[in-house]
């Protein structure tokens, strides 16, 4: 896996002090990542991502602003800056940050909504989606953050 990242085991002794196994994914210079925060980034994958289709069925118009990509871009870097204040190195940061938010905030989507929008000659749209979503996601993220970390 290269010289920056290795699959580590160790055994650990739990309060019984039988020994079992651990697997974890060590990032040269970082904490290891063991099974389970993978495990809890995966879940809240699975959940942000239902999450995000559900409110984009809910909110997108054909041929009209996508507002449900635009809601779940704001709202998640609010969220994740409020969590990544509070809970940064938690376990429960993977689920939320990582992984639910990770998966509810769509870069992919947001990339092709501006790309149709000018290609369909909604040229001034796109534009002003595209930063509207970047200055309102950077701000969502930056207030919460400073406000609950302080």
């Amino acid at each position: 896996m290269g010289d920056r990242v290795s699959l580590c085991h160790f055994v650990d002794r739990g309060r019984s002090g039988c020994g079992y196994r651990r697997y974890a994914l060590r990032i040269k210079g970082r904490k290891a990542m063991t099974l389970i925060g993978w495990l809890s980034v995966a879940a809240g994958g699975m959940v942000g991502s239902v999450l995000r289709y559900l409110i984009s069925a809910k909110l997108n118009r054909q041929g009209g602003f996508p507002a449900g990509t635009f809601a779940v871009n704001v709202a998640g870097a609010f969220l994740a800056g409020v969590f990544s204040g509070l809970a940064a190195g938690s376990p429960m940061h993977g689920f939320v940050v990582y992984g639910m938010l990770g998966a509810l905030t769509t870069f992919s989507t947001w990339n092709a909504e501006i790309l149709m929008m000018w290609q369909d000659g909604r040229r001034t749209a796109a534009v002003l989606y595209a930063g509207s979503t970047l200055l309102l996601g950077i701000i969502s993220y930056m207030i919460p953050f400073i406000y609950v970390s302080s």
